[in-house]
Formats: structure tokens, C-alpha cells, sequence
């Protein structure tokens, strides 16, 4: 008996250390195995002033995870919706539902119409016709009933509601106003035209002066050496994140023209300006001479998720952050 009781404890111990292994083994793949993408995309050289056919684009994007067993992408204009294969199946977005619905109604119209046919035609008892009679008469005796009842209603009261109002208005005018009454009614009227200015000056200084509060606070917050500290690392990190993201392998081939030499030649300088950030990445062809767009786009890079999460908890947990955040929550809250 402790033999057996022993066994099933040393199998299920088995069983939780394979369990429990698996699932760190898949986090560990989720956090180190890179997300590999790569866009593709091609307009061909169409001319600007006829219309622009968007048609005739190609543009792919798709993505790859541990050596495709989880991969997808969009494909234009061949395939407009976003797909995910799990080992080659796709797993999103799943079969629709009107597919299922169309077959349903195939086979729903293949089916024989005769029967029904055949039991309309069906007599039925004398007995139950009268009993369907009776029972509509007596509805529609109930419905009438109602609808007269509603009617005398709609028609009682409103006159009762006027008659009412003028009772009332005699009443009031029967009663006799002193002239005081009316002075003072007429010197409540002016107070309250002469100081409705006044509110409302005195509400637009007060928020002018929150305002002005708040800008103090906010600036005396970011002069802080806590939150220089904390900027520079957010900084640091979104940069880090920012550069992983970015594509590894670039290649660009542009070429477009204004219609107007000044503009493309303006257009040349800039590129100049910017070519030692776009050496061996993008190559410009300029047309002096028609108004035209042609590129030929294909990027290829990765996204570590370990990177992501790694940034985000040591800006999270750290202390100047946490700092700063409880100094803005307070700002907005006065």
C-alpha cells in the first residue's frame, strides 16, 4: 500500500516538474526568441496629374516567430485581412460565419417544397375555426375599448389643465401689488444685471490664478533634480526601444518629381542633408521633367519582447519615476 501511495507521488511529481519546466521553457522562448517582420512594397511609375489607380500598389507586411511555427502578415491588394498560421493553420481570423449560414440556405432550397404544400391543404375542425373566431372577436372588443378610454383622456386633459392655468392666472391678477413689491422686484432685477459681470470676473481670476498655479508647480516639478534623473532614464530606455524596433536591413529605391525643377532640386537638398543617415539605405532619383512617383520598398528587421518588458519595469520600479508621477497626480488633483 505505501509502495503504491509512493509511486503516485513520485509520477505526479514527474508530471508537475514537466509541467512547470514546459511553461518556463515558453516563457523563456516568448521573452528571447525575436519577433522577425518585413515589409514589401512596390509602386510602379505612374504619372501624378492622371488619376492615381491605388490598385496598383503592393504592399506585404509579415512576421515570423521560432522558425515559422508561428507566423501571418497582410497582403495588398490580393488579401485585405490579417491572418495568423500556428504551424502552417490559421488560427485568425477564423471561418465566417456566413459561409456556414449559405450552406445552410443550399440546403434548405434543395430541399422538397411539396409536404408543406400538402399540409395546408389540410382541413381543419369546425370547432376549433369557431373557438378562433370568438377569440378574435373578443380582442378586438378590448382593443376598441381601450383605445376610447385613451382617446377621452388626450380630450379631458388638456381643457382641465387650461382652465386650471387661468384660475390661477385670474387669482394672481385679483391679488393687488404694492408699489414696494414692484421697487423692490425692479431693484432685485438691476442687483442682479449689475453683478453677473462681477461673478463672472471674479470665476475667470480664479482659474487664471489655478492656472498660473498649476504652470508654478509644474515648473518648479521639472527644475527638480528628481525629475531630471527620472527623464533621462525614460529617455534612455524608449530610446533603446525605439532602436530595436527599427529595421536592420533597409533598402529604399525612390524616385519621384514635382512637375517644378525648384521643388525636386529643394527635394535633392534635403536628401543631401540627411544622406549620412541614409547611406546604403536609400537611394533617390530625381525628375526634373514630369510630375511622377516610383519606390521600390524592402525592410527587414526584429522585436525582442524581453527588451520591452526589461525597459518598462526598471522605469516602472524606479523610485525617481514613481516620484514624479506622485508629484503630477497631485498637480492635476488641485
Amino acid at each position: 500500500m505505501l509502495a503504491g501511495v509512493l509511486t503516485f507521488l513520485k509520477i505526479l511529481g514527474i508530471i508537475l516538474l514537466c509541467v512547470i519546466g514546459f511553461i518556463l521553457i515558453l516563457l523563456l522562448l516568448i521573452l528571447f526568441v525575436p519577433v522577425r517582420y518585413r515589409i514589401d512594397s512596390l509602386i510602379p511609375r505612374t504619372d501624378l496629374e492622371k488619376e492615381f489607380d491605388v490598385e496598383k500598389i503592393y504592399a506585404k507586411v509579415s512576421f515570423s516567430w521560432l522558425l515559422h511555427i508561428l507566423s501571418g502578415g497582410i497582403v495588398y491588394p490580393e488579401n485585405k485581412q490579417f491572418e495568423v498560421r500556428l504551424f502552417g493553420i490559421r488560427i485568425f481570423p477564423l471561418r465566417k460565419k456566413k459561409e456556414k449560414a449559405d450552406n445552410k440556405d443550399n440546403k434548405d432550397e434543395s430541399k422538397p417544397s411539396g409536404g408543406v404544400v400538402e399540409m395546408s391543404n389540410i382541413p381543419e375542425n369546425d370547432h376549433v375555426e369557431e373557438a378562433k373566431e370568438e377569440a378574435d372577436s373578443v380582442e378586438t372588443d378590448t382593443v376598441e375599448t381601450d383605445t376610447a378610454e385613451a382617446s377621452e383622456k388626450e380630450e379631458t386633459n388638456p381643457s382641465d389643465e387650461a382652465a386650471a392655468g387661468k384660475e390661477s392666472d385670474e387669482e394672481a391678477s385679483d391679488e393687488p401689488r404694492s408699489f414696494l413689491d414692484v421697487l423692490w422686484n425692479i431693484i432685485d432685477k438691476v442687483t442682479s444685471i449689475l453683478e453677473t459681470p462681477q461673478n463672472v470676473f471674479e470665476k475667470i481670476q480664479y482659474t487664471i490664478s489655478r492656472v498660473c498655479g498649476k504652470i508654478s508647480m509644474i515648473k518648479t516639478t521639472i527644475e527638480n533634480d528628481i525629475f531630471k534623473r527620472a527623464f533621462g532614464l525614460v529617455k534612455r530606455k524608449l530610446l533603446r526601444i525605439i532602436k530595436m524596433i527599427l529595421p536592420d536591413k533597409c533598402n529604399i529605391r525612390l524616385g519621384l518629381g514635382t512637375g517644378d525643377p525648384a521643388q525636386t532640386a529643394e527635394l535633392v537638398g534635403i536628401f543631401g542633408a540627411m544622406y549620412p543617415f541614409l547611406f546604403n539605405k536609400v537611394s533617390f532619383e530625381p525628375d526634373f521633367d514630369e510630375k511622377v512617383i516610383e519606390m521600390d520598398a524592402h525592410l527587414k528587421g526584429h522585436i525582442t519582447v524581453f527588451t520591452i518588458v526589461y525597459s518598462a519595469a526598471v522605469c516602472f520600479f524606479n523610485k525617481d519615476v514613481k516620484k514624479v508621477i506622485r508629484r503630477f497626480k497631485k498637480i492635476l488633483r488641485s
